[in-house]
């Protein structure tokens, strides 16, 4: 491939990186359920996959497919909707204890300054924690997720149509993929599925007991909002290192605010970082037996443009989705380049699916 070649290549692939991302900030009301939808076919394959192989009726596995994921879609509503409804009660509350301790913080800061500076001051932090903007700063997450929720319904319609079509696809893809002479795409198809779609299938069941096991830690506690601390956790630890982190130091800020003793907020940081590092550094690790090899510093900056993009939903779909892109930029001459870059270690040696 010449240089001229490489540079309009290069400069295509730019300006269609552009135009995509434009496209799905506009039309993110209607893609967010689709992806969602899409996400939850792969998860529920196995299930329908081995429900055929008994001799079930595909309506069968439909049916199943249907009553679970609006069970989901419901008990995640409700912990959404009774975690509002609770922080709003207790705010009143947690306001006051929150302007406690920041003047706690003020007294000891105005000491400290006024031994090293020789005169105290005062820091004015109060001010900002009003009940309003208490509300707003708790609310403002979980309202776009319910948001998302709210839609439910028609996640559930894509999933019928998906998984009734997942039958046929691999037929489908087959006779597409030899008319375009193409069969390059069926290797790039056989990696997402192969490497992607276990990790994300594994991580969510890990997740799942992740948020188990902080709800009943949080319950033995008696810490406020266990249930949406836990879902919180379900949820946030798809996002690697940064989701762990997030989900232990938010349930040590409560128990801090809410007990007010700095020791029994560490004790429960510290129960809960053993615990999801032995679910997420030992047992993980082992069930999945992959990685997706993304760099710690593109998984932070998808992190926040998907945040930007598509809200929590994006920050919670950041890393398979730039795991998808990463592995099929891994098969094309052009942008293999750009998957070494993004990935965390470099291959012992390029391979190259195609020229294009």
């Amino acid at each position: 491939m010449d240089n001229t070649t490489r540079n309009i290549g290069i400069s295509t692939l730019i300006i269609a990186v552009i135009g995509v991302a434009a496209v799905m900030y506009v039309l993110r009301d209607i893609l967010i359920p689709f992806v969602l939808a899409a996400f939850l076919t792969v998860l529920f394959k196995p299930l329908i996959s081995m429900l055929r192989q008994r001799g079930a009726p595909t309506w069968a596995g439909l049916i199943i497919v249907l009553i679970i994921s609006a069970a989901a879609i419901w008990g995640l509503s409700l912990i959404i909707s009774f975690g509002i409804e609770s922080i709003i009660d207790k705010t009143p509350e947690y306001t006051q204890k929150i302007r406690s301790l920041i003047a706690d913080i003020q007294r000891i800061a105005g000491r400290t300054t006024g031994q090293i500076l020789g005169r105290p001051t005062v820091l004015k932090l109060d001010k900002f924690f009003t009940s309003e903007n208490v509300v707003g700063i708790l609310t403002s997450s979980v309202g776009s997720a319910l948001s998302v929720i709210a839609d439910g319904a028609l996640v559930l319609l894509y999933i019928v149509f998906m998984t009734l079509g997942a039958e046929y696809y691999p037929a489908k893809q087959g006779a597409a993929l030899r008319l375009m002479q193409m069969p390059e795409l069926g290797a790039v198809y056989a990696s997402i599925n192969e490497k992607v779609l276990k990790y994300l299938r594994i991580k969510t069941i890990f997740n799942l007991i992740n948020g188990m096991v902080q709800f009943a830690v949080l319950s033995i506690f008696s810490v406020d909002f266990a249930p949406l601390l836990g879902l919180l956790a379900f949820l946030f630890n798809y996002i690697p290192n940064i989701g762990s982190f997030i989900t232990t130091v938010i349930p040590g800020i409560v128990a801090l605010i809410q007990f007010g003793s700095l020791p029994h907020a560490i004790l429960i940081v510290a129960i809960l970082v053993v615990l999801h590092n032995i679910i997420g550094n030992v047992l993980e690790p082992r069930a999945m037996g992959i990685t997706l090899n993304l760099s710690p510093t593109v998984v932070l900056f998808t992190l926040v443009f998907w945040g930007w993009m598509w809200g929590i939903v994006g920050m919670i779909l950041s890393v398979p989705i730039m795991a998808i892109l990463v592995t099929i930029m891994e098969h094309f001459q052009l942008t293999q380049p750009i998957a070494i870059l993004l990935s965390h270690r470099a291959p012992l040696e390029p391979t190259i699916s195609a020229e294009i």
